[in-house]
């Protein structure tokens, strides 16, 4: 047994004050008169030794009374360890995870509600002198100082879900971090949470070993949970009047095998397509949405599907551009370019520029989604220059050679846009033999492809080095396996190449019934596409191709409900990123304006983290703490009503003052019934 204010126990000497009463008895003695004195002797020595024990007990119940009460005020106690030391100047940091699984219903209510509930117990069982930090994971400014106990459990009742999500190893480290810089007393870490296994990985972080780290964890009643984790297109850019296919990637942690779950997709705020899907228990479900875009311009879109009581991650936000024109300057050299004006003139949905080689304003190609570069003699090094910033900014070039081609300036705009280099100029009768029908330029040309079909005719072609890279892909290819026609992906960008001329000497190509769908769908896929969608919480970066910046304007980004935030932005050569942390942003669909124009439509997402509800149990969770040297570490199994009691008996051992308190009463009433009822 010891003691929290063994100062105290100086005051034992005062049991030499009731010893000393009974020592010197100054009682004053009446005269009785008696009428016989025959039986005096003998009743004397009775009443004298009846008187002797009774004062004995009275004085023993008065020292034990004293003894019991001194011991009561300083506090003893029976250590659970060598390291509890009661009384001590105490600082405490109190972690508690509000991230969205804490949102999951428990045998005791919300999961969050009983952590915060928990949380003040806690803090209520310390004394006020004590000092508290507070921590979500928000990580915000407040919580990095400490606090009263008064104001540390108004801000756990201000605690509020967050899309922000921290592993426990953060957590302590930050916890950390903190104490160690005001090491006075003992110091505690308080973990609620439900030690989700997503976000409950122990990483290369060994605490302190001054400090205690207790988990107090509360496990869901339910943990099944259904979400949409990912969405994506089969190709780059949205077509007006094309059919598209939105596919989608479901992940749950169902037992058991679920049918005819049904989902929707809204665009604008109207359902566009409607759908269903199965779940095999184990697998993640990849299912589709079909519609069609019939208006151009920017679209707010959602895919939603039904799952309670977890529901935070049932809706997915992106946003997407159709494009209502398509800007192509065609550079000519060698040609007069009409094979492509007769293609795009008559087309309104094409914007069609045309420019002679030497008279290119660099200047203006940024404002153009595909430049054809139609059978220039040689390239030079300035236009090469520019076409490889444009590309790498997102647009789209069509490179068609010239059938005396130079050489050595083809290859430098290759070499700069990491594309296979030219090597020889081949003359082979031989033809087209293969189609890459799995790349989105070939996709829906054909219904079907006859097994003798008439593939374009080769006299002369230009051969290329082997390729080096899976960002090169050929499109069409001859009997021999070399490239006829490829796509490089390049930046941001995408090069198509051709290897023969548009003359009849090399080829009948721009004859040819495939011609003017390949150039149609090359001119199609130039729009720049934007991504989609980002994640709440991480670092994003929203890059602008080819934005002009003028005067004061300022970017904003805009959610549909109203709340608005100015990011920050820096210019890098020809084009924009914008920087978002993510801070006090919800999920949702946004647009991105600069001054009065609307530049992008996307969607801002939670992370998929905390969708995974599998935890670990109490009993797990040690072996891991074990396992990582987290010896100062517990787990401690308690409910709402005894984790305050838990908490003082770790904090304090099991303390004693009470008994001590009730055995002092004990004897108190012992002497007052000796005094009363024992007549001597």
């Amino acid at each position: 047994m010891k003691f929290a204010h063994p100062e105290i126990l100086w005051a034992l000497l005062a049991l030499a004050i009731p010893i000393l009463v009974h020592l010197f008895n100054f009682r004053k003695f009446r005269r009785v008169q008696f009428s016989n004195v025959a039986f005096l002797k003998e009743v004397q020595q009775e009443t004298k030794s009846k008187s002797k024990l009774k004062h004995l007990l009275i004085l023993a119940s008065r020292l034990l009374a004293i003894l019991f009460i001194v011991f009561a005020f300083a506090q003893p106690f029976i250590p659970l360890d060598d390291q509890t030391t009661a009384g001590a100047q105490r600082t405490v940091s109190v972690y508690v995870d509000n991230s969205f699984s804490m949102e999951a219903v428990g045998p005791e209510g919300r999961l969050l509600d009983l952590a915060k509930e928990k949380a003040a117990e806690v803090i209520g069982a310390y004394q006020a002198t004590d000092k508290f930090q507070l921590l979500t994971n928000d990580f915000e400014g407040r919580h990095q100082r400490f606090h009263s106990q008064e104001d540390i459990l108004e801000m756990i009742d201000e605690i509020q879900a967050s899309a922000f999500t921290k592993n426990v190893s953060e957590v302590v480290e930050r916890q950390q971090d903190l104490l160690l810089k005001n090491p006075e007393g003992e110091l505690s870490s308080y973990l609620f949470t439900d030690l989700q296994k997503s976000t409950h990985a122990l990483k290369e972080f060994v605490p302190d070993s001054s400090l205690n780290i207790r988990f107090l964890p509360d496990a869901a009643s339910q943990t099944a949970n259904i979400y949409v984790d990912s969405i994506w297109f089969d190709t780059p850019v949205r077509l007006l009047n094309a059919p598209e296919r939105l596919n989608v990637r479901i992940r749950h942690n169902a037992a058991e095998a679920l049918e005819n779950i049904p989902m929707s997709l809204v665009i604008n705020g109207q359902q566009k397509a409607i759908g269903s899907f199965n779940l095999v228990p184990g697998l993640a479900t990849d299912t589709a949405l079909f519609f069609t875009t019939t208006i151009p311009g920017l679209k707010e879109c959602e895919v939603q599907l039904d799952d309670h009581p977890i529901s935070y991650d049932d809706n997915y936000f992106f946003g997407f551009n159709v494009a209502s024109q398509v800007a192509v300057l065609l550079v000519k050299g060698n040609s007069n370019g009409a094979a492509f004006k007769t293609i795009f003139s008559n087309d309104p949905f094409y914007k069609l520029s045309q420019a002679e080689l030497q008279q290119i304003n660099y200047r203006e190609i940024n404002q153009f989604d595909l430049v054809i570069l139609d059978q220039p003699a040689s390239i030079s090094s300035g236009l090469v220059q520019e076409l490889s910033q444009f590309v790498s900014s997102g647009g789209t070039v069509l490179l068609i050679p010239d059938k005396n081609a130079d050489k050595a300036s083809y290859n430098e705009l290759l070499l700069a846009l990491n594309a296979p280099v030219i090597t020889q100029k081949r003359s082979l009768q031989t033809k087209v033999a293969e189609i890459d029908l799995d790349s989105y330029i070939y996709e829906g040309v054909f219904d079907r492809i006859p097994t003798n079909i008439d593939l374009p005719k080769v006299q002369q072609f230009f051969a290329f080095d082997q390729f080096t890279t899976t960002k090169e892909r050929s499109l069409l290819t001859l009997q021999d396996g070399s490239p006829f026609f490829m796509g490089i992906a390049s930046g941001n960008g995408q090069l198509y190449v051709s290897a023969v001329s548009l003359s009849p000497e090399q080829s009948n190509f721009s004859q040819h019934a495939i011609f003017v769908p390949t150039v149609l769908r090359v001119a199609e896929y130039s729009h720049t596409s934007d991504r989609m969608d980002y994640i709440i919480g991480e670092s994003n970066t929203i890059e602008l191709n080819r934005v002009q910046m003028e005067g004061d304007a300022t970017f904003r980004l805009t959610h549909k409900n109203g709340n608005e935030f100015i990011p920050k932005h820096r210019n890098v050569r020809n084009k924009v990123e914008i920087f978002l942390e993510g801070e006090g942003m919800t999920a949702g669909n946004y647009t991105l304006s600069l001054g009065d124009s609307t530049l992008l439509s996307t969607g801002f997402n939670f992370a998929r983290e905390e969708s995974e509800l599998a935890a670990w149990t109490n009993a797990a969770w040690e072996e891991e703490l074990s396992l990582a040297g987290w010896n100062r570490s517990t787990v401690l199994d308690t409910d709402l009503k005894t984790v305050a009691t838990v908490v003082d008996q770790l904090d304090q051992g099991r303390t004693l003052w009470t008994t001590f308190i009730w055995l002092a009463l004990a004897m108190l009433v012992l002497e007052l019934l000796l005094i009363k009822f024992w007549k001597s």
